[in-house]
């Protein structure tokens, strides 16, 4: 099968979540024998595999440029299918109609509560902006979504029938992932091997729950001398940083920053506890749960939300939590601390869980079979 892979807003080369997912599924589409040609916003200089990937990019076109783009690329090499990742894929359906290929639709996230969040507010798409939606996703054969949550709001807010819509949830690269001593990832990092440290890896957003466990730290340092090592960046970091200073911990506390994506599963091997509690707000797929049991390390994460983090209980890969309660958050924390053997075998399990069904060669292969291959 041949695929043309609209990624019109992605950057191949970022190390942010639309990146690496897209990245990922080509690379596993290519390596089960698929072709795909690629639109992407820019980068991905590196995908290029023989004759299975081709890359172009879109930086700087409107979308009628968009449009010609795509429709050219369709003209040359006939795909089967039109894969667009986007809630409005507005590009991907007039091509479609053009050239009488099939699309089918990525959905990832829902990007107008999204961006309400991180603004402090609340909303969600305008009225205009649902009906036109609505109008673009029913004329698509088929959605992906990578979570029950989002399968739902597209059903309830855009009314799309429910034959027409795939739960397919993020994958994880298992060869990059991988367990890792704890005493080599800290001797390679220049992290003592005595501290308890509880971790998380991913973009600082406020929807990734990180302020809770800067709250929860005091709480844990009651029976633990555990600090917090946070591995990434983003718009919410100096918030982050003056609350640790306003809760007294930030010696307690170490803000990494932005690290090379190769270098994540070393921090994430130097973890006693990963975390991933998250409030209640936004439906997803976290990329960062699958890459924390991937690697072999206890989670903490959110019971009772609209993430997919039942995999963790799935798995037995470590405890769900209640997000608003410090108490249950910091005790659930603590009783992993005091047991290294519980944390080792959660460590295992959720190795095996995520070998059997968190690959991205599982997440392609379904792509696959969605799109009629």
């Amino acid at each position: 099968m041949r695929f043309l892979f609209l990624a019109l807003d992605v950057d191949l080369d970022r190390l942010a979540g639309d990146a690496i997912h897209v990245r990922a599924l080509v690379r596993n589409l290519a390596a089960l024998g698929h072709a795909v040609d690629v639109l992407a916003e820019s980068g991905g200089n590196d995908l290029g595999v023989g004759e299975r990937i081709r890359i172009e990019r879109a930086a700087g076109e409107g979308t009628r440029r968009q449009v010609t783009h795509a429709l050219r690329i369709a003209q040359d090499v006939r795909p089967e299918v039109i894969y667009e990742r986007r809630l409005t894929p507005k590009v991907g359906l007039a091509v479609s109609r053009l050239s009488n290929i099939p699309l089918l639709v990525e959905v990832n996230g829902l990007p107008d509560e999204e961006r309400a969040i991180q603004e402090g507010r609340t909303g969600g798409p305008s009225p205009l902006r649902r009906w036109a939606r609505r109008r673009i996703l029913r004329r698509a054969r088929s959605i992906v979504t990578v979570s029950e949550g989002i399968r739902r709001t597209l059903r309830d807010v855009y009314r799309i029938e429910d034959s027409r819509l795939h739960v397919i949830p993020n994958g994880v690269d298992l060869e990059r992932f991988r367990p890792m001593d704890q005493g080599a990832a800290r001797n390679q990092l220049g992290i003592s091997a005595s501290v308890k440290i509880l971790g998380f890896a991913g973009r600082l957003t406020p929807w990734q729950g990180v302020d809770v466990l800067l709250r929860a730290l005091p709480l844990v340092r009651r029976e633990h001398d555990a600090v917090a090592l946070i591995v990434g960046d983003g718009p919410d970091r100096s918030r982050l940083e003056a609350m640790a200073a306003s809760l007294g911990i930030q010696d307690h506390v170490r803000f990494v920053g932005a690290v090379p994506h190769s270098l994540v599963p070393t921090y994430i091997g130097a973890f006693d506890v990963a975390f991933s509690v998250k409030p209640p707000l936004i439906p997803g797929s976290p990329l960062k749960v699958r890459e924390y049991i991937a690697c072999g390390r206890p989670v903490v994460a959110s019971a009772g939300t609209e993430y997919d983090f039942h995999i963790v209980e799935e798995a037995g890969a470590g405890v769900l939590v209640d997000p608003g309660s410090l108490e249950s958050i910091a005790d659930a924390t603590a009783s992993l601390l005091a047991d290294a053997g519980r944390r080792a075998e959660m460590g295992r399990r959720g190795r095996d869980y995520a070998e059997r069904y968190c690959s991205w060669t599982v997440t392609a292969r379904r792509v696959v079979e969605v799109c009629g291959g």
